[in-house]
């Protein structure tokens, strides 16, 4: 995965996928859905959300592909003085981002729709900005874990699926694992088949 500026903000959209099905879900009326016409296919800004969020939805799924598809990946032994802590508290916070635009978001109110879209544009500065993208709940629904790592040369954060203790275990093996950087400092590392 290519580290730049535009993979950072793929990520970052991506980390709000659950957030864009349950905005397109919760505002289709589906009723009127029923009863097409013609004149229903004017410009609008509901269909301009609905289109918006469609075209994110199709980013993240095509960055999770990416993601999973490990290209670029390399095999090496996690180094021995590596120490590593469970973080849940970063992710946990950035979930809690969620709660602001699910509460308040009302797409007939143009207000909301300023506020939420300058709140999802401050967040995605910040995300990426600081790097941030090991935060991503989506990972978390696909069972990967996050650990804060000292000790392993240019990574800070670890992606895995693999539980802390057997983290610790091929670690003191010195087994080979299959790693790739997500971004600066961040790395995935899953099993070598």
């Amino acid at each position: 995965m290519k580290n730049d500026y535009i993979s950072k903000w793929f990520l970052f959209i991506t980390s709000y996928l659950p957030l864009y099905m349950w905005l397109l879900l919760s505002n289709i009326n589906y009723v009127e859905l029923l009863k097409l016409n013609k004149k229903d296919l004017e410009i609008s800004t509901k269909k301009l959300f609905y289109f918006v969020l469609v075209v994110f939805i199709i980013i993240s799924i095509v960055e999770l592909i990416q993601l999973f598809k490990s290209s670029g990946s390399e095999i090496k032994k996690i180094p021995r003085e590596m120490e590593a802590t469970p973080e849940s508290d970063g992710l946990m916070n950035y979930i809690v981002t969620y709660i602001t635009p699910l509460v308040s978001f009302d797409l007939s109110d143009i207000k909301s729709v300023i506020m939420n879209i300058s709140l999802f544009l401050l967040i995605g500065l910040m995300y990426v900005g600081s790097s941030a993208t090991y935060l991503n709940p989506v990972l978390g629904i696909f069972g990967f874990k996050i650990f804060e790592v000292s000790g392993f040369p240019q990574v800070h954060h670890i992606i895995s699926k693999f539980s802390y203790d057997y983290l610790e275990t091929i670690k003191n093996r010195g087994d080979e694992v299959i790693s790739y950087h997500l971004g600066d400092g961040i790395c995935i590392i899953k099993s070598k088949k």
